[in-house]
Order: C-alpha cells, then structure tokens, then sequence
C-alpha cells in the first residue's frame, strides 16, 4: 500500500482555519484577505466588549468571575493568534520540510504508525467540531431561556440596535472559537506526527541487521556491516531532521503556548467557581461543555507532549534492541552516539518555564484549584461583610 501523506493528519485544521482566513497563505486573494481581517476584527471586538464588562463589574467579584472565564480565554487566543501570524513563514516551512523524504522512506509495513496517527487525529479534530457546535448553540440559546439580553455581558443599554451586538457576538464566537481550537489542534497534531515518526525511527534502528540474504544467527559478514552501517547513517539523519522539527514547533508556538497554560489555569479555576454559583440552568451547561473543551485542549498539549519525550527516550532503547552483538566496531559507534543523543530527550518548552507533559497538567490543575480556593475565600469574606 502507498505510504499515508501526514498532511491528512491535519486536513480538518487547514479547511477550518482556511475557512476563517487563519491558514497562513503566500499568495492570499482579497477575499482571503477580508476573511483574515473578519478573524481579528471578531475576535479584539469580542475582546473588547469583555473588558468593558470586566471593568464595569471590576468591585463586584460575582459578576466579574462570570465573564472573566471567557476573556482570558480570548486574551491567550489573540496572543497565540498573533505569534502564529508573526511566525507564519517559519509554520509554512515546517509543513514543507514534512515532505522531505527523510520522513517518507520508510517501509511500508511500518506505515501503521502514522496510519494511527492520521485516524486519531481525524477523530479527535470531529470531537472538538462536535465540542464547538454545542457551545455556539449554547450560547445562542441560553440568554433566551435564562433572559438575558446577550451572550457576552455588555453594560450599557443598546436598545433597538441590540439584535445586531446579538448577531455580531454569536459570529464572533464562531470565528473565534474556531480558530482558537483548531490553532492548538494543529500544534498537537504536528506533535502527533512527530510521535510517529519517532516510533518509525526506533523500528528503523531495531532493523539495521535485516538484509535479503538470510544470514546465520552468529555469522558476522562485512557485507551486512557496511548495509548495517548504511542503514544507521540514514537513521541519524532522520533522528536530526526530527529534532529540527521539534525545535521548529517549539520556535512557532512557545509564546501561544505560554498564553494557553497561563489562561487555561484560570479559565478552569473561574469556570469552577461559576459552576459553584451559577443556579441549575442553560448557562451551568454552557458552563459544563467550556470547562470539557479547555480540560481536553490542555490534556492533549500534554499528551503528546509527553508522547515525544517518552518515545525519543525509546530510540535508545532501540539500539540496545538491534542485533549490535553481531556487528563490528564501526556500528557500534554510531549506536553509542545515538544513545549519547538520546540521554537528552527531545521536549517541546513553554518558553523554557516549562516542559509540555502530562507532569505540567498535573501543575495547571494544581495552581487552578489554589486560585480558586483563593477566590471561594474572598466570596465569603465578602459574603460575611454584606451579611453583617
């Protein structure tokens, strides 16, 4: 069978984030153009408004709580937003050096790696569509059946022209949502094709004995040396074209990264502490599927974050595990260097602060549930204060 193209790992991404003018293109039309300006305009001006509420309500820690979830939310995406548009050509590049044959020359019956990789990260991006399907229909319906005039809070009275803030807050969070989620899909489905190709290098290496001639168990020939050797040189250049891309990724999306472990912290906390208070209603659904959304954003960051570091651990181990027993001092040299390489694991870093692991979810959840404490403490007091 033909080996997979890892571009279908992220071809949901590309139609969603073309869509909304977010993919970054080298030659975009005037439509394009005006599609990408919808994004920003959508997204500072849903911005906006928030911050308004937010000053508004900026001595009542009730209400601001309720609309403060979803600024810092908007807050991390218009920061990743701007980074991927600065880094864009360094993006285009990544997606380019993914074709080199170095990721492709492999044999097929290894393809099932990146076959998985494909079908999960086709999956996966279905959920999350799914996900924000129902929090755009949430907050389409919710101010009607809870009887507020607009999804996102605004403070003043808009009278007739209410219907249009109303329209522009619900295509707004189309937009933005969109681009939002699918920005971190594409980040950790490049991870995942990275986890992929890893598994494949430490196959390639396990392998370097294998040859057509079927060779006795402890026969020694300077004909499978030099095939061994050939094969180790092409396993070296593939482990280097690897660390590049994780580099490149890490260069592309460690500020946005930053954004969304600051901002996730606290949309998680904020969105608890609205879950406490909010009574039974449409909004404490709203509130369910963001708190589901920014939980399964995070975790995946972590997931294949963590993916890479523990598989390119697995590439020294695949050293140990090819028949180096047999071969001659030269092959053994090249595994010892690929085992000295890969005492220092590949990790993707949010700006060097911190690893992307699933020990770093652990911590998000961690300085969340501080936050809130601090903030169920502050509600009483203040509770205690009205009270007396």
């Amino acid at each position: 069978m033909p080996i997979s193209n890892s571009a279908d790992a992220y071809r949901l991404q590309y139609i969603i984030l073309s869509a909304t003018g977010a993919w970054p293109k080298e030659n975009p039309t005037i439509l394009y153009r005006f599609n990408t300006f919808l994004s920003w305009f959508y997204g500072l001006g849903l911005y906006g408004i928030m911050l308004t509420q937010c000053i508004h309500d900026i001595t009542d820690i009730t209400k601001l709580s309720e609309t403060l979830y979803i600024m810092v939310s908007f807050m991390g995406f218009i920061i990743k937003f701007l980074v991927f548009t600065y880094r864009k050509k360094e993006f285009l590049d990544i997606l380019e050096f993914l074709k080199d044959p170095v990721f492709v020359s492999y044999p097929e019956d290894l393809d099932h790696y990146m076959v998985k990789t494909i079908k999960s990260w086709t999956l996966l991006s279905k959920v999350y569509q799914f996900l924000i399907i129902c929090c755009i229909i949430l907050y389409l319906i919710y101010p009607i059946l809870d009887n507020k005039a607009l999804p996102f809070a605004f403070p003043y009275d808009l009278g007739q022209y209410n219907i249009v803030m109303y329209g522009f807050q619900l295509i707004g969070e189309y937009y933005s949502a969109n681009n939002n989620i699918y920005l971190d899909v594409l980040c950790a489905s490049l991870m995942g094709i990275i986890a992929a190709q890893l598994d494949i290098l430490a196959e390639k290496i396990i392998r370097i004995r294998e040859n057509d001639s079927v060779l006795d168990e402890y026969e020694i020939s300077i004909r499978a040396d030099e095939e061994a050797i050939k094969r180790l040189k092409q396993c070296v250049v593939h482990h280097l074209a690897i660390i590049k891309v994780v580099n490149s990724i890490e260069n592309v999306f460690t500020i946005g990264l930053l954004a969304q472990f600051v901002a996730s912290a606290l949309v998680i906390c904020n969105t608890i502490f609205d879950f406490v208070l909010v009574p039974v209603s449409s909004q404490l659904f709203l509130l369910v599927d963001y708190l589901i959304i920014i939980l399964v954003q995070l975790f995946i960051y972590c997931w294949y974050g963590n993916e890479i570091i523990v598989k390119s651990f697995k590439i020294g181990e695949a050293c140990f595990m090819s028949k180096w027993y047999m071969s001659d001092n030269r092959v053994r040299k090249y595994l010892f260097i690929i085992m000295e390489r890969c005492k220092r694991p590949m990790k993707i870093t949010v700006m060097k602060i911190s690893i992307l692991s699933l020990a770093a979810f652990a911590s998000i959840l961690q300085w969340s549930y501080s936050y809130l404490a601090l903030l169920l403490k502050m509600y009483s007091k203040k509770s205690l204060q009205s009270t007396n």
